[in-house]
């Protein structure tokens, strides 16, 4: 018996990455996941890898910069389970370059797809958990939203606006039996990480060397806290957010 048998879990980009981990990691736990994901090739590639495993997930395409959107996707998962327990918002994309000349498109899509499109989603399932008096509502930020990274003007302001949003709305409506909380990964071995050694943006010696834990962390460290967060060992955490980032943060903003 896993500790989310029975619930119902929404996560957004959960094709690859951090989000596929996140979505595998729930799935393991018990729980029914509905893969939320803007391509569909990849969403339902997801699916069919977690459903070979024996796992229950089932895909739904959306995107979560569209108010219509995160509606549908929310109501189709309400109308189907009778139910929503658990959503993760965890879609995302990252664009870098110097803010003089940052192209106002990549700017928007960030915003939109990182801020708004968590705000979006966090309202159409408040709507349903706040009906049921239940709910689970965890925001993936970074820990680019705590502090200065050059270069990362957009995604670090979008990061900073989840732990914000994560705050207010776990306040707003912890009495009324919802949680909200947020985990900021540092530096994760991911296939975004690996494009950006390849495209020669970053170096992996660079973030080892500046990780107290002298390495970049694993996907799985990552959706082990979020599993817990989510579960009831985590019923007296909300509007709070939870780096998992080796010491980065804690060290500073030291140069890489």
């Amino acid at each position: 018996m896993g500790e989310l048998d029975g619930r119902i879990a929404i996560v957004t980009g959960a094709g690859r990455g951090i989000g596929f981990g996140i979505a595998q990691r729930l799935c393991s736990a018990g729980a029914h996941v509905v893969v939320a994901e803007f391509n569909p090739a990849l969403g339902q590639e997801a699916v069919s890898k977690l459903s070979e495993q024996g796992y229950k997930a089932t895909f739904h395409e959306t995107d979560v910069r569209k108010q219509e959107s995160a509606g549908a996707l929310v109501d189709a998962v309400a109308s189907r389970f009778g139910r929503l327990d658990i959503l993760i918002n965890n879609a995302g994309l990252a664009t870098i370059g110097p803010t003089e000349t940052f192209p106002l498109d990549d700017w928007n899509r960030q915003i939109d797809v990182m801020l708004n499109g968590v705000f979006l989603c966090m309202q159409a399932a408040g709507r349903v958990m706040l009906q049921q008096g239940t709910g689970v509502i965890l925001n993936i930020a970074s820990i680019g939203g705590l502090g200065a990274w050059p270069m990362r003007s957009a995604y670090n302001s979008a990061k900073a606006g989840v732990i914000s949003l994560t705050e207010n709305i776990g306040c707003e409506w912890a009495r009324r039996g919802v949680r909200v909380v947020s985990v900021s990964p540092g530096v994760t071995r991911t296939a975004m990480l690996q494009q950006m050694v390849d495209e020669g943006i970053a170096t992996l010696d660079k973030y080892n060397r500046r990780t107290p834990m002298g390495r970049v962390g694993e996907i799985d460290e990552i959706t082990s806290v979020v599993q817990f967060l989510v579960s009831d060992r985590a019923s007296y955490i909300t509007a709070t957010n939870v780096t998992v980032d080796g010491g980065w943060t804690a060290w500073g903003n030291l140069p890489l």
